[in-house]
C-alpha cells in the first residue's frame, strides 16, 4: 500500500477542529495542547498541499471548500475503517453496551421519542441512550462544539443560519398559538396590535432569550403588553394554552394532537427547521440503529406535521421492534 500523506492522528485532529471550530475546545477534547492542534493541522495542510481552514485573528477557523471536500472523503475513510475494525469488535460488542448521548428539543423528546423508547430498548438491549433535553435556542449549536454529544435533533427558526455540520431534515410551520376563544368574532390571522394585547407565555429569561424573543416579535410589529408567565416545559405550556390562559410562539409540530381542537394559530411567524447532527459517520450497527430510531421516531410519526421534508429515507413508516 502506498504511503499516505497524513497520519491517523492528524485526521482525528482535523475532524475535531471541523466539529468545534475552536483550537482550545479541540485541544481539551483530545487531551493535547492548542499548539499541538495547530501544528498537526499545519503539517496536514503542508502534506496535502491545500488550505483546509481559513484563519483570521479574533475569529474562529472556518473550513475551506477544499477542507469540506476532504471532510466528505474522511467520512468515507472512517466508514471503511469501521468496517475493517468490526471484524475484531464483534466479540466485544456482545459484552459491552454502547452509550450514545443525545441533545434533543424538549418537545420532541416528550411528544415523539420517549413514547417509543420501550420498544426500541426491547429490540436493542445493547444500546443505551442518554438524553439532554432543552427548549429551542440559538445557543444549542454551541453545545455540540465540545464533542460531548453523539447525536442532536433540534428545531431552529428558519430565519437563523445553519452550521455546516447540521443536516436539514424538514420544515415545519411556526407562529403564535392560543385558544380559539381569542379569535371569536375576528378574522384570522389577528392583527399585530390585537396579538399585542393578549396575555403572553414566554420562555425563561435565562441567557437573554426573552429579549431575543421580544426583538423577534418587534420585527412583526408585535409588542407584548402583558406577560403572565415563563416556562421551559412544553407540557406546561400546552396545558396553559389549552385552558385559554395565554398565547405563545412555537413550532406547530410540537402541539399535542389532543390540543389541536382548541389551540389554533393566531398569527403566522417564521417557520422552523428540523436539524440533525451526527458526530460519527461510521458503520457500527448499534450507532446506525440509534440514528435510525431517533429520526424515524419524529419523521414517521403522523402527528409530526411538516411543510416539506428532505429526509425521504425516514419519511415512510416501518415496523418498530416489538410492535
Amino acid at each position: 500500500m502506498a504511503s499516505l500523506p497524513f497520519t491517523l492522528r492528524q485526521l482525528d485532529v482535523f475532524a475535531s477542529l471541523c466539529a468545534t471550530r475552536s483550537f482550545r475546545r479541540s485541544a481539551e477534547s483530545l487531551g493535547i495542547s492548542q499548539a499541538s492542534v495547530s501544528n498537526q493541522i499545519k503539517a496536514l495542510e503542508q502534506q496535502l498541499g491545500v488550505a483546509l481552514f481559513t484563519r483570521r485573528p479574533g475569529q474562529r477557523p472556518t473550513v475551506t471548500s477544499e477542507g469540506m471536500a476532504f471532510l466528505d472523503d474522511l467520512r468515507t475513510f472512517q466508514a471503511a475503517g469501521e468496517a475493517l475494525a468490526s471484524h475484531r469488535r464483534r466479540a466485544a460488542e456482545a459484552e459491552d453496551p454502547a452509550l450514545y448521548r443525545v441533545l434533543v428539543g424538549q418537545g420532541m423528546l416528550d411528544g415523539y421519542i420517549r413514547p417509543k423508547l420501550d420498544r426500541f430498548f426491547a429490540g436493542h438491549p445493547r444500546v443505551e441512550l442518554e438524553f439532554e433535553a432543552q427548549p429551542p435556542s440559538p445557543d444549542l449549536a454551541r453545545d455540540l462544539e465540545d464533542g460531548r454529544y453523539d447525536f442532536a435533533l433540534i428545531h431552529r427558526r428558519a430565519d437563523r443560519s445553519v452550521e455546516p455540520y447540521f443536516r436539514q431534515l424538514a420544515l415545519v410551520r411556526g407562529g403564535i398559538y392560543g385558544h380559539r376563544k381569542f379569535a371569536e368574532g375576528k378574522q384570522l390571522p389577528l392583527a399585530p396590535d390585537e396579538i399585542s394585547t393578549l396575555p403572553f407565555i414566554m420562555p425563561l429569561a435565562a441567557h437573554g432569550r426573552e429579549q431575543d424573543m421580544l426583538r423577534f416579535f418587534e420585527r412583526h410589529g408585535i409588542r407584548p403588553r402583558h406577560v403572565i408567565g415563563h416556562t421551559q416545559y412544553y407540557d406546561v405550556l400546552g396545558a396553559m394554552l389549552d385552558r385559554g390562559m395565554g398565547i405563545s410562539s412555537f413550532a406547530d409540530a410540537i402541539l399535542q394532537p389532543e390540543m389541536r381542537e382548541n389551540v389554533i394559530m393566531l398569527y403566522p411567524l417564521e417557520n422552523w427547521r428540523l436539524l440533525w447532527y451526527r458526530k460519527d459517520h461510521g458503520t457500527d450497527p448499534r450507532r446506525e440503529a440509534a440514528a435510525s430510531f431517533l429520526l424515524s421516531s419524529v419523521l414517521q410519526d403522523p402527528n409530526y406535521r411538516t411543510i416539506s421534508i428532505f429526509a425521504e429515507e425516514y419519511s415512510e413508516p416501518v415496523d418498530q421492534p416489538g410492535s
